[in-house]
């Protein structure tokens, strides 16, 4: 099952923008709207005594304020046009803002089927607390899962050309023009197990090796022309070319290939966003106009450095050792924690 000319095209766009700062910084509206849930919940719990019994402790308010920074900064970096982020290992922001989200994803899912209990009753606005973490979810998923680094480096590629992503383009929404996947003049291959020279849009191609032998018998380059055998898909600089999975009527089978650069990422190093990302449209969470807003949720995430003025009064707690907290005036210098620099993070204003 191979993409038609007109899908390539779908494939090629819709990649792009999953990978985009726009699409991220649409993500960061509905983590933070969760947060501003969490933060309500609490607060909530705390005035009426139930701090102990709430199944919303402050510790995991914390991390979900931790998964936040970590959101932001991905962003920010990504918006430089840092591509790192999108990768599993220090460099991966959104990897490290995914946990706790997905962690309470699958407690809730627990919860709902009565695997875990919960003491629902001492715990304030549950219903908005699970209602903006499936927003979240949602539209993380949307973009998330065809463009994140997977953990195991041996997976193969994420993008699988079959019945489920045939029917996904359906639903998606393009412009009335979609111009054709580029056709690069000067060509670069990698084989899987190849370190990829730099993220972007790589394409497996049906591989037709030259009649030429090289001297020292090196692997001649593919030439053209170029067939594809699967999707294309979003591959990460610095990281080993992986296999491609195909589908048949009746299997799946992953195989390595030789992976074709169509399009480097080179977005947002001047600064800029590409014009087209003004029309892109996401379809989840289906009811996006959701928002609850029990209290406004902040555009993002308080925090600062030790040494830096506090920007609000309230409970800041140390980013790398949420255990330990301490209440700040408005105006105050924030301390060093254990005679070193770090970065707090504001609980509660």
């Amino acid at each position: 099952m191979l993409p038609n000319d007109s899908e390539r095209a779908q494939i090629f766009f819709w990649l792009k923008k999953v990978s985009s700062v726009t699409a991220w910084r649409r993500i960061i509206k509905f983590y933070t709207e969760w947060a501003g849930a969490t933060e309500t919940s609490l607060r909530v719990a705390d005035e009426n005594g139930w701090a102990d019994r709430t199944a919303i402790p402050t510790s995991d308010y914390a991390l979900i304020l931790k998964g936040l920074a970590h959101c932001e900064e991905g962003v920010i970096r990504l918006s430089k046009g840092d591509k790192r982020v999108f990768k599993f290992d220090a460099n991966g922001e959104f990897a490290m803002a995914r946990r706790i989200l997905f962690h309470w994803a699958e407690m809730t899912t627990r919860i709902e089927q009565g695997e875990n209990i919960i003491d629902e009753s001492h715990t304030p606005l549950w219903t908005e607390f699970c209602e903006t973490l499936t927003s979240a979810c949602k539209a993380w998923q949307e973009c998330a899962m065809h463009v994140l680094e997977p953990r195991y480096l041996d997976d193969p590629g994420l993008t699988l050309y079959g019945d489920w992503l045939r029917n996904e383009l359906t639903l998606l929404e393009f412009p009335d023009y979609l111009p054709c996947p580029p056709d690069p003049l000067h060509n670069v291959f990698i084989r899987t197990g190849d370190v990829i020279p730099s993220s972007g849009i790589w394409e497996p191609i049906d591989e037709k090796k030259s009649s030429l032998i090289s001297l020292f018998k090196r692997v001649a380059p593919p030439i053209p022309p170029f067939h594809p055998v699967g999707a294309m898909n979003y591959l990460h600089g610095g990281s080993k070319a992986p296999k491609i999975t195909v589908e048949t009527e009746d299997d799946n089978i992953d195989f390595d290939t030789t992976w074709r650069l169509l399009w480097k990422d080179e977005r947002y190093l001047d600064g800029n966003i590409p014009a087209e990302e003004k029309y892109y449209k996401f379809n989840e969470p289906e009811n996006s106009s959701l928002a609850i807003r029990i209290n406004p949720a902040p555009e993002q995430c308080v925090w600062s450095e030790s040494g830096e003025i506090a920007k609000a009064s309230g409970t800041w707690l140390v980013e790398s050792d949420l255990n330990t907290s301490i209440f700040i005036e408005k105006g105050a210098e924030l301390p060093l924690h254990c005679g070193r620099q770090v970065r707090w993070v504001l609980s509660f204003k």
